[in-house]
């Protein structure tokens, strides 16, 4: 008889379960036994009583199955809930609840139906029968018990695995909350810097730029708990943002959008995602008047792509890729999917997969 071995070995809490899912079972398989072991060994002879008392007899036998049955699960409930056993001593708890739902059922078995016989009207020294009934009522306690072990251990499993599960959501959200709090730093420094300047030299765009810059800060708090958003709020983010970029370098950057996909509205996108990539492209080119920067923005059914020509730096800038990193971490976590990274010495494309939940 082959004991699966489980993972771990905690307080089993399914004791009250096993006892309320397994009524059926016993209400069928616990009178069949009570006939079955009897006429299998010999134990009785049929036509030696009346049928009052053969009746009387087979309650006898069921009450017998009822009582090696229902203790020796109660026994194994009892053990698995009070052994403090460690995983890498399995075969321990398995020999000991073997050792005892044998000895439970022997002694029951053997001083009932010892009792049985004795008031019985079969050979007063014939105990072959007693003896045969005895060792097949304790191998089908133990085939019994094995099944009961199974459903625990199957129990627990399934109770691991959700477990499992809760804490990698757990983690995950984590993840996602930290990933999500490390929006450049330098933003806010850069836009500070730009408005004092346009206070002080024009005081009209400086109006405008702090209303633009309002709306970008109103977007970014109540969407960066968000995991997804949709494509036309996104890229309305991305059009304010992109006016403080304008004001700060003038000519020296442009952006053009492309909408080819006419469902586009419907998609989704992770928040604050293109302002990540638009962020990279200013902090890796280099920006004049003589050479403007064009990025261009690009929808279609299945991604959003950000584009723009190389034109790097005179001076190394750092290239840890902390926000591609983040950025591509995110969307593995919520979608399963990477953002794609195409470039080369001419020209440098993110996409970003686009997510349709309809």
């Amino acid at each position: 008889m082959k004991f699966l071995k489980p993972n771990n070995h905690e307080n089993f809490a399914h004791g009250k379960e096993v006892f309320s899912s397994d009524k059926t079972i016993k209400l069928i398989f616990i009178p069949l036994l009570g006939v079955f072991i009897p006429n299998v060994t010999g134990l009785i002879t049929n036509y030696a009583y009346s049928l009052p008392l053969l009746l009387v007899n087979y309650f006898c036998f069921i009450l017998l199955a009822w009582l090696i049955w229902e203790g020796d699960v109660r026994l194994m409930v009892t053990l698995k809930n009070r052994l403090k056993i460690p995983n890498n001593e399995y075969y321990k708890s398995v020999f000991i609840l073997l050792i005892t739902v044998i000895t439970y059922t022997i002694i029951i078995s053997a001083a009932v139906l010892l009792v049985w016989h004795y008031f019985s009207k079969e050979e007063p020294s014939y105990f072959l029968p007693v003896i045969h009934s005895v060792m097949l009522v304790t191998l089908l306690a133990i085939f019994i018990t094995n099944l009961y072990e199974n459903f625990f251990l199957n129990r627990e499993h399934s109770d691991t695995l959700n477990r499992v599960e809760q804490l990698d959501l757990a983690k995950t959200h984590a993840e996602l909350v930290a990933l999500k709090n490390q929006i450049d730093p330098h933003f806010i420094f850069n836009s500070l810097n730009t408005l004092s300047f346009l206070i002080s030299s024009n005081p009209v765009n400086a109006k405008l730029y702090n209303d633009t810059l309002a709306k970008v800060y109103h977007y970014i708090l109540i969407n960066r708990e968000k995991n997804l958003v949709l494509l036309m709020e996104e890229i309305e983010f991305m059009s304010n943002y992109f006016y403080l970029l304008k004001i700060r370098f003038d000519k020296a950057i442009n952006m053009v959008i492309q909408i080819t996909d006419t469902e586009a509205a419907e998609l989704l996108i992770l928040p604050i995602s293109l302002q990540i990539l638009l962020e990279n492209v200013i902090k890796h080119n280099e920006l004049n008047q003589e050479k403007p920067l064009t990025i261009y923005i690009t929808v279609s059914s299945n991604y959003v792509m950000v584009k723009n020509e190389m034109n790097a730096k005179s001076y190394p800038s750092s290239t840890s890729k902390v926000g591609l990193n983040n950025l591509d971490n995110r969307y593995k976590l919520l979608t399963g999917r990477n953002i794609i990274i195409n470039s080369n010495n001419e020209i440098f494309e993110v996409r970003l997969p686009l997510i349709n939940i309809n």
